[in-house]
This record gives structure tokens, C-alpha cells and sequence, in this order.
């Protein structure tokens, strides 16, 4: 028996997680003094409210080893025939969680059978890839089989999101202040990618439309006409990101599509009117 764990960042709605049996380890995001578990005592509808209520920017920390470790204890302990547990998550350039899950490992007398994975992704896009492997799982897929796996995925992979303000990816000290300064003035709308586990810049625009125009192309353009997986994910604007998934869904060769909101943990570095795009051609 081989045993999947990821964390909050994933996305995951719980009809999966349920069936699959996922182990999902919560990052935390506060509010001043008011810490809250991402996807257990908050929610993306809860943030908000709170964002518009609130003065105080969120910060976002990492799970603690004893979390991980926990976790880890409590699979060992409920299923004692596992074989294997993967753990898979959050890019090592954007947290520390993976340092955390490896500490964890570290601690326990089955830490040769614990592989902890950095997915150089996040969000849906470390959600799809978590789906996958749990189905590859179901089939009798090894452990080799399902590292290699993640790292197809992310090689095969393409991930183009944009944001409304760039102050909160300055707050998180994504961006210098000279950047958030300028965009704000300029009314600069970035279109950003996660790449090699890593955001970086690949264009600026003017207008909301134009970047929606443009991550359409490129989305279209990595495509091509190869079969692939789709996942988009939207912040406060289900309804506006709505029409984008219609007409990515009528331009392209979609084998799974996936849509859903940020979890709070990424939403604390990009703020409201953000949405993006993950495409996964099929390896």
C-alpha cells in the first residue's frame, strides 16, 4: 500500500481527498494575531471578508515538523501495511514545507519508506499532479514509477496567471517596491508564470482584457493541438474567469479539465482578480 500526502496548497476539493484518502498538511495564514489553518478554519470566502475588513496584510508561514510528523505517525499507525508514503508539495522556492516534511522524515524509525517530493509547482497545478499519481496508485503503480511521474509532469507542464494589484506580491517580497510602485502608477497588469518552481515575469500589459487575450494565446500557442489537462484557478472572480474556461474549453484538446478557487495560503501573495492557467500535456 502506497500512501499520498500533500499540503493545503494543492487545492484539493474534498470529494477528492476523500476518495483517494490524501493526506492534506495545512500551511497557515494570519490575520495579526489571528492565525487560522488554510482550508480548515479558512476559506477562500472567508479570506476575502476578511481582507475587506481588515487593515492588517496576511502572512503565510509553513507547516511545523511535528505537523508533518504527525501525519506521517498517524498513516504508519492507521494503515501498518503501507508501504510507501509519497509526499509531495508546495515549490521549495516559494516555502519552506518541503524542508519541513524532510525534517519530519528525518524523526521516524520508517523514514526509508517516506519520499518527499518538491513538485516545483502549486496550487492546482500541484493538485492535478497529486490526482494523478493517487490514480496511477489505484492502477499499481511503484514508488519509482510515481517520481517519475511528478517529474514528467512538471517538465510537461505550463502555468501563466496574472494579478489585479501588485502589492501583495510586494508585501510577500515577491516584488521590489520600485516594481509595485511603478505597476500601481502605471496601471500595469503583470502576466506572471511559475517556472522551474520559481515566478517570473513574461509580460505587461494595459487593460484586464488584454491580459485575458494574451494568456489565452500562449495557453493556446504550448498547447497546440496535443491532447492536455486543464486547470484554472480564480480568486474573487469566478464569473469573469467562468468565460475564459469556456473558451479555452472550445479551443483545445482537453482530456481532464479542472476548475477552482486559490487556496488562501497563495491568495495572501496575490490578492483579489487574480486567476491563471495550468496546462499538463499528457506523458
Amino acid at each position: 500500500m502506497i500512501k499520498i500526502v500533500t499540503d493545503s496548497t494543492a487545492a484539493l476539493p474534498e470529494e477528492y481527498v476523500k476518495r483517494y484518502d490524501i493526506t492534506v498538511v495545512p500551511l497557515k495564514v494570519a490575520f495579526g494575531d489571528e492565525v487560522y489553518r488554510d482550508g480548515v478554519d479558512i476559506t477562500p470566502e472567508i479570506f476575502f471578508k476578511k481582507v475587506k475588513e481588515s487593515s492588517i496584510f496576511p502572512k503565510t508561514s509553513q507547516p511545523s515538523v511535528e505537523e508533518f510528523y504527525q501525519a506521517y505517525e498517524n498513516i504508519f499507525e492507521k494503515y501498518p501495511d503501507t508501504e510507501a508514503i509519497i509526499s509531495i508539495h508546495i515549490s521549495a522556492k516559494l516555502s519552506g514545507t518541503v524542508g519541513s516534511a524532510n525534517a519530519a522524515r528525518e524523526l521516524l524509525p520508517q523514514k526509508d519508506k517516506i519520499f518527499v517530493i518538491d513538485s516545483k509547482l502549486t496550487e492546482l497545478a500541484l493538485g492535478v499532479v497529486v490526482l494523478e499519481l493517487a490514480k496511477a496508485v489505484e492502477k499499481g503503480a511503484k514508488v519509482d514509477d510515481l517520481i517519475a511521474l511528478a517529474e514528467k509532469m512538471h517538465l510537461h507542464s505550463s502555468i501563466k496567471f496574472t494579478v489585479d494589484t501588485l502589492e501583495y506580491l510586494y508585501r510577500g517580497g515577491r516584488i521590489g517596491a520600485a516594481q509595485a510602485w511603478m505597476g500601481s502608477i502605471l496601471q500595469i497588469k503583470p502576466i506572471l508564470e511559475l517556472k522551474d518552481g520559481a515566478i517570473e515575469p513574461v509580460e505587461r500589459v494595459r487593460t484586464k482584457q488584454k491580459v485575458k487575450s494574451r494568456i489565452i494565446e500562449l495557453t493556446k500557442e504550448y498547447a497546440g493541438s496535443d491532447p492536455v489537462k486543464i486547470a484554472i484557478a480564480y480568486s474573487d472572480n469566478y464569473e469573469e474567469v467562468l468565460e475564459v474556461a469556456q473558451e479555452v474549453k472550445n479551443s483545445l484538446n482537453i482530456t481532464d479539465f479542472y476548475m477552482g478557487p486559490f487556496s488562501c495560503t497563495i491568495l495572501s501573495h496575490i490578492g483579489p482578480g487574480s486567476w491563471g492557467i495550468i496546462v499538463f500535456k499528457e506523458v
